[in-house]
């Protein structure tokens, strides 16, 4: 096992290899988890085996990036730090960031991260040093992943866990290159409490970004990424006090030749929407959910079906018709998945573990595009991240602090 150094001195870059690439949470802007670098098959996943672990210092519960020879990882203890991606040796480590809970998201020569402590950090990709530090309003919390896009970077807020206080939901559009501020978006009118941005958005090829909203909208936001202009708010159903907020990305993709966009609810419920106007194309109530369970993980696409993770009985993995959201088939599992799955190239790869109760359990599981087990690994720990795929690199966290790195055995 490897342990993050103290030293904030970094060893020398790994060499990059352009095939593994996961630079945002869910590989790209569509937040589909099936970005064109995740290669894994259905042949060469069951010859997964533990490359290397590393080990942080809390949960890392957000997807590790990919990129330039190196894995990104954060932790709720506060620390961010790289990895070589052929060997898990420590590249750089920086402590006491805050609490992290999204996905590092790399683009050019930085990474961006966001902390419970309602920072957004720009740090050099080659050495982890500071470049930028902003800090949100008072109490406000950044949950999900920071979006780089053109010269901004956007980052939503939320209340802290328990809404203990609720504050208003927002959304910023910073300068990528200095971290001040360009825009700033509320969610709710008069800038009320409540609508928090628990996710991360998705952004269109054409310049739409969309993103779930919290309670009491319980709703998919729409706007324009380069000034924070809103297009349109579809709630999709009442929150009743329920604190059903929206917890996963939105994804974007194609049914016969419409774009559309899908957005999963902890209140069990799956919505794909028209995104141009937020009318629902349909919808369908997948499991019964309730707060911080449901489809609180993102789902993924691989241009065939919608694959979706339940943390409500019954848990495991849906895969469903994206014309309908008809069931194709069901993987059931013991443990609730939390964890936002990853496509490849005819498999299908997540985690499982519990938020609350046994934490010491969990796993990470490939099926096939039928919803056959091909490979399993028991990580004696909740699974909560999102795995990456690049390459054939599995890179995956847990709730004891590791990252665990996997690859096909030759």
């Amino acid at each position: 096992m490897l342990l993050v150094a103290c030293s904030s001195a970094p060893a020398a870059p790994p060499s990059a290899n352009p095939a593994e690439t996961w630079s945002m949470y869910r590989g790209d802007l569509a937040r589909d988890g099936h970005p064109p670098t995740a290669k894994l098959t259905d042949r060469t996943a069951p010859r997964l085996a533990i490359a290397w672990r590393a080990h942080l210092d809390g949960p890392v519960d957000g997807t590790p990036a990919v990129a330039a020879g190196m894995v990104i990882a954060g932790s709720a203890g506060g620390t961010l730090a790289a990895f070589d991606a052929r060997t898990g040796a420590t590249v750089w480590a920086r402590h006491g960031l805050g609490a992290i809970a999204g996905s590092p998201t790399v683009a050019a020569d930085r990474v961006y991260v966001g902390t419970l402590t309602g920072h957004v950090y720009a740090r050099r990709l080659s050495s982890g040093d500071q470049l930028w530090d902003w800090k949100g309003p008072p109490n406000a919390n950044v949950w999900a992943s920071p979006v780089a896009y053109a010269d901004l970077v956007i980052a939503g807020v939320a209340s802290p866990y328990g809404d203990n206080p609720l504050v208003p939901g927002r959304l910023f559009g910073l300068d990528a290159a200095t971290g001040r501020e360009r825009w700033m978006m509320c969610v709710r009118p008069d800038c009320a409490a409540g609508g928090g941005v628990w996710s991360t958005p998705a952004i269109d090829a054409s310049g739409r970004a969309f993103v779930g909203v919290g309670n009491p909208e319980d709703g998919l936001l729409a706007f324009d990424p380069s000034t924070g202009k809103r297009t349109w708010l579809a709630s999709l159903y009442p929150d009743a006090d329920r604190d059903l907020d929206i917890g996963a990305s939105p994804v974007i993709f194609d049914l016969r030749g419409r774009e559309v966009i899908a957005q999963a609810a902890v209140e069990g419920l799956l919505a794909v929407l028209d995104p141009a106007t937020g009318d629902v194309v349909w919808s369908r109530e997948i499991v019964k959910g309730s707060a911080v369970h449901g489809l609180i993980a993102s789902p993924a696409f691989d241009g065939r079906l919608l694959y979706l993770g339940s943390a409500s009985p019954p848990t495991g993995l849906f895969a469903l018709d994206p014309s309908d959201g008809a069931v194709a088939w069901r993987r059931d599992t013991d443990l609730p998945v939390y964890s936002a799955p990853a496509v490849g190239n005819g498999v299908v790869v997540f985690g499982m573990g519990a938020v609350f109760g046994d934490l010491k359990t969990g796993s990470v599981l490939a099926l096939s595009p039928s919803g056959n087990i091909l490979w399993t690994y028991d990580t004696h720990s909740a699974v909560r991240s999102g795995p990456a795929l690049a390459g054939n690199l599995v890179v995956v966290g847990d709730n004891a602090g590791d990252v665990l790195a996997f690859r096909p055995k030759l």
